[in-house]
């Protein structure tokens, strides 16, 4: 229909920010949202640890290592 996809990056940022706005309003010390998907990313403690995890997992079962797609492709700002 012309419209992104619901399971696109872009839809999932924005979904994202909206929930972090309404954390930040309960939750003082949440932070400031970041604009940049790649920020908002790196910022996500929780995220990074489970995704290093993984890539371990990965090569300790001998699968290899991740594949990393170009940085360019997260570099995109949050337009609501």
């Amino acid at each position: 229909c012309g419209g992104p996809s619901r399971l696109c990056k872009h839809m999932f940022f924005t979904r994202w920010a909206k929930l972090h706005g309404k954390l930040s309003t309960r939750v003082p010390s949440h932070g400031e949202m970041p604009s940049v998907y790649s920020e908002a990313k790196l910022v996500a403690q929780t995220y990074q640890s489970v995704k290093q995890q993984l890539f371990k997992a990965f090569q300790k079962a001998g699968l290899g290592t991740w594949v990393k797609k170009p940085p360019e492709q997260d570099q995109f700002l949050l337009t609501v």
